[in-house]
């Protein structure tokens, strides 16, 4: 167990809640470095833990009976990962897939199940997050349908990057190509029109975003109503912390 007075909490969801509900969970919650290509759990999985990112990005992905995947949505200091164990759910719907070396806060999904049965502000706030990850998924949906494919991979680079605190990413061609569901010659085409625009520098596995604003600019309207629906979660509970 850890020395919960020293464990550092950077996770938006945690770090909004009263510090007297955070103590009833601190000392249950173990941190964690997980390293990129890391699966935390297959779909019929029992749920066992509940992760907390504090930097880095978990994805859920949705998987074929022939194997094949897609991402359906993300989780990184913005919530938290497994949210079936509070909703009555005993088993893992997704994939859970570790994207970038992510700082995790762990914890045995019954801790949480009991401070979320308690009924103050964490079970409020799950709930809603809960609710903006549910927008997540329904955008990712649209995103797929409609829009370009160098606008979503834009977003998820963009996401990427900020979730992962890194501008130089580990990503091959296959490897994009499940996470949006699109052919790898897909990729490699649009990796190429980046490179040659200066938005990135892309070699064999490894991404570089030269140009961050550009790559924002680049991708579709999904980055920022997700981000909006985050931000309206938790922007004012952070400004009530920092006392502005």
């Amino acid at each position: 167990m850890n020395d919960a007075s020293r464990l550092l909490v950077e996770n938006r969801l945690l770090s909004a809640i009263p510090d007297i509900e955070l103590a009833l969970l601190k000392p249950y919650l173990e941190r964690a470095e997980l390293a990129p290509g890391t699966i935390l759990a297959e779909p019929g999985n029992d749920i066992r833990y509940c992760y907390f990112p504090n930097r880095g990005m978990i994805s859920l992905l949705s998987v074929t009976e022939s194997g094949e995947t897609i991402e359906v949505a993300y989780t990184g200091r913005e919530g938290m990962a497994n949210v079936g164990s509070v909703l009555g759910g005993e088993e893992t719907l997704y994939q859970m897939l570790v994207q970038a070396e992510t700082d995790c806060l762990v914890v045995e999904a019954g801790y949480v199940r009991e401070l979320f049965d308690r009924g103050g502000l964490f079970h409020d706030l799950l709930l809603r997050y809960v609710y903006a990850l549910l927008k997540q998924m329904a955008q990712t949906c649209v995103c797929n349908h409609f829009h370009t494919i160098e606008a979503r991979l834009c977003r998820w680079l963009t996401v990427m990057s900020e979730r992962s605190g890194h501008r130089h990413l580990i990503l091959t061609q296959e490897f994009l190509a499940h996470m949006l569901g699109v052919q790898r010659t897909s990729i490699g085409l649009i990796a190429n029109t980046l490179q040659r625009d200066g938005v990135i520098r892309y070699s064999r596995g490894r991404i570089e975003i030269l140009d961050v604003e550009r790559m924002r600019d680049y991708a579709c309207e999904c980055y920022r109503i997700v981000n909006a629906e985050y931000d309206s979660l938790y922007s004012h509970r952070e400004r009530r912390r920092r006392g502005a």
